[in-house]
């Protein structure tokens, strides 16, 4: 009887056992995504909610990382292991990457198995912005596709001086703008900078090497288009490169601006800069609290560099299964709004609210813990155009993408260079630029009494063989495409 008893214990507990395992959640796949930016202080609580959800809908999670530009060119040239990372055209080099084969070829893997996300995503920015020589090698970030930079000014305090804020305005006219805040107010500089400058100012050219070869989007459709030139020989650069300067001596600019890392987001600056699209900025009141009001003063331009604003891209080294992951976690991110909403926004009812704007459309609103613990770019973790609109501010998709096609687009197509065979070139010109760079773009630095020495260093570290092996790629790119 006992040996009997004995017996059907012990079934009973191997069926027990069998009934846990059976119903055990079955572990997510988990991902390490590098992304842009300083670590808000709620990372933590936002990536357990993001979780909570990819686990539920794809069985992915994500180790989110923020990396600044120092650290992803130290992290990827170290080799350290990553799943999946942001790439762009000026921070953690697109072209580069790709061509050192530190990317997955995504090619026939987005279609077959994420074509949700394949269709979500206009093949233009497939074929151009993701690809080098045919082959995918990232997933674009929808946003704004197009360059367009804007001043953003304290809307109240210049109402108050009795200035109207223009649609569009040229760089020079900033000027009176300055003088007539300083005039006023002297509780901050008028034109409060950090070390990296006005955000967006020197866009209006293509940057092909570095911060010194250039193909500037004005020279389109003149005798020096498809040229790639040293920055001094772009006048428009340096019309602005010599008003920064002028504007610093006339004490507009904050005499430290070339230390500094950034402005803080609490201080009550008179004009700040960004790239964005038109209606952004207005109503926007993240910075200081203060109403802001926008004018265009450069673009919209449109290229392979525009469209390469912001994109992620797979590890090389990253197992089939688990590039599959990540394409499912993109494609989760650019066909699930509330998915979206959360790495945009953050934990609703903690970091945001929904609430019916003006014109009857579900957005989001930030509450203080949100602005204060979980706010950056749109872009860092994703598209913008699939995210909610906040409450500051509402624009038509649509509208904006419809806009491009009055863009001054670039003639040099989706040419990438290729650095390889001058790499020790670059390397030196990159150090040289590194010495100036900040003083030349917070006006800090008089460009014109510095530049024979700037020319002088730079045809020493051979920027004349960049040039060179730079204009004969382009050269071979376009004829190849006649």
């Amino acid at each position: 009887m006992n040996k009997m008893l004995s017996l059907l214990l012990a079934l009973c507990l191997i069926l027990s056992l069998s009934l846990v395992t059976a119903g055990a959640e079955e572990p997510a796949r988990k991902i390490i995504w590098w992304v842009y930016g300083d670590a808000p202080v709620d990372t933590a609580l936002v990536v357990e909610a993001a979780n909570a959800y990819s686990k539920e809908k794809i069985g992915v999670e994500v180790e989110l990382l923020f990396k600044t530009d120092e650290q992803f060119n130290t992290d990827m040239s170290t080799d350290t292991y990553f799943d999946m990372t942001f790439t762009s055209d000026w921070c953690n080099s697109f072209a580069d990457n790709a061509y050192n084969e530190r990317f997955y070829d995504i090619t026939d893997l987005v279609k077959t198995e994420t074509p949700a996300l394949y269709a979500a995503i206009d093949e233009v920015y497939w074929n151009v912005a993701g690809s080098i020589n045919g082959v995918i090698y990232a997933v674009p970030t929808l946003k704004d596709m197009a360059s367009e930079q804007f001043f953003r000014f304290d809307k109240d305090r210049y109402e108050a001086i009795g200035i109207e804020i223009p649609e569009k305005m040229a760089f020079a006219d900033l000027e009176p703008m300055l003088k007539a805040y300083k005039d006023r107010y002297d509780d901050v500089y008028p034109l409060m900078l950090g070390k990296n400058g006005l955000t967006g100012m020197t866009n209006s050219a293509q940057w092909i090497a570095g911060s010194f070869l250039c193909s500037p989007y004005h020279l389109a459709g003149t005798e020096r288009e498809n040229k790639i030139i040293p920055f001094w020989e772009d006048e428009v650069l340096m019309e602005r490169y010599r008003l920064l300067h002028k504007w610093y001596t006339m004490e507009y600019i904050n005499p430290d601006a070339a230390t500094i890392e950034t402005i803080g987001s609490d201080i009550r600056a008179g004009v700040r800069s960004g790239s964005a699209w038109k209606g952004y900025y207005t109503g926007f009141s993240a910075w200081a609290g203060i109403n802001v009001d926008s004018a265009s003063y450069s673009g919209p331009f449109l290229s392979t560099a525009t469209m390469r604003g912001a994109m992620n891209a797979i590890n090389a080294a990253a197992t089939e299964e688990q590039a599959v992951a990540c394409l499912k976690y993109l494609e989760l991110l650019n066909t699930d709004r509330t998915f979206r909403d959360i790495l945009r926004f953050g934990v609703e009812g903690v970091h945001f609210n929904y609430v019916t704007n003006e014109q009857g459309i579900r957005v989001a609103e930030r509450t203080e813990q949100g602005n204060n613990n979980w706010s950056m770019d749109g872009y860092v973790t994703g598209s913008v155009v699939n995210a909610s609109c906040t409450s500051e501010s509402y624009y038509d998709w649509n509208e904006i993408f419809e806009g491009y096609k009055e863009a001054v687009v670039s003639t040099l197509g989706a040419f990438s260079f290729d650095r390889a065979d001058v790499e020790a070139e670059c390397a030196a010109c990159n150090a040289v630029m590194a010495k100036y760079t900040s003083e030349i773009l917070t006006g800090t630095l008089d460009i014109d009494a510095m530049l024979p020495t700037i020319q002088k260093e730079l045809k020493a570290a051979g920027i004349e063989a960049v040039q060179a092996e730079a204009q004969r790629q382009l050269d071979d790119y376009l004829a190849g495409q006649k």
